[in-house]
């Protein structure tokens, strides 16, 4: 049996569970999220888009020894998330 993910709060400093959930936003927008038990503070822990998940489709397709390319892709996916991901944070939508 694997152990549950655990995390620290940055609000309360207690020892969460992790417990992702998924939230559908505007334009195919999914935020992919765990609050604390304790105080319930919003964690935002991945934002995709329909590129985003074309692009992982696309990078998973590639054979294992295409290492340069995966690793290209995987970083123009970590880029595009992060943006996601600020734009919804900050503004609270993340197609802007």
């Amino acid at each position: 049996m694997t152990q549950p993910l655990t995390a620290i709060c940055d609000q309360c400093g207690k020892i969460t569970d992790v417990v992702f959930k998924q939230r559908h936003h505007p334009n195919k927008v999914q935020e992919t999220f765990f609050k604390c038990e304790h105080c319930h503070y919003h964690y935002t822990s991945f934002v995709t888009d329909s590129k985003v998940r074309k692009m992982q489709r696309n990078k998973d397709k590639l054979p294992v020894y295409e290492v340069d390319k995966r690793m290209e892709l995987q970083t123009q996916i970590n880029n595009r998330m992060g943006t996601l991901k600020y734009n919804l944070i900050q503004f609270g939508r993340a197609d802007l």
